[in-house]
């Protein structure tokens, strides 16, 4: 049993920011971008996603499928604030079969995310205010663009 819900994105997250977005690779070869069956090459984002739960904002990565011609994620900083467009979660039931009797057993879930499009909520401009990475030292530059 296979069943796919619709995500209000607003109601249910405080804020989802993109991490990255890769190639899906097909299972048993590393080397080959997974397609639809239409032959749209499939995609991968990773996304920190931060929900309130308890009276606390909560942070989770989270993987979301989508298929594209070309890379969702070109164009958008890492750590930019998006929008899933077409955002829904599927859960299918994960069984085992008994060898013995043949008899097929719910063992538990899978699920997933997917999404249609990844659209950027940054203000414009955002984009441009990337800072370098620094451990330890904040450089002239890094400093203005903190502030």
């Amino acid at each position: 049993m296979i069943q796919n819900f619709k995500i209000d994105q607003a109601a249910t997250f405080d804020s989802i920011r993109l991490l990255s977005v890769a190639p899906k690779t097909a299972f048993g070869d590393q080397y080959r971008q997974e397609t639809t069956k239409d032959g749209v090459p499939k995609w991968e984002a990773q996304l920190v996603a931060g929900f309130r739960q308890f009276g606390r904002t909560q942070n989770e990565i989270i993987k979301v499928g989508i298929a594209a011609e070309h890379d969702p994620g070109e164009g958008i900083a890492p750590a930019s604030p998006v929008e899933l467009v077409d955002f829904e979660i599927g859960v299918m039931e994960k069984t085992k079969r008994d060898p013995n009797t043949g008899e097929e057993r719910v063992i538990g879930v899978q699920v997933w995310y997917r999404c249609g499009q990844i659209r950027s909520t940054a203000e414009p401009g955002a984009a441009r205010k990337q800072r370098p990475v620094s451990i330890g030292t904040t450089s002239p530059a890094t400093a203005e663009a903190v502030s």
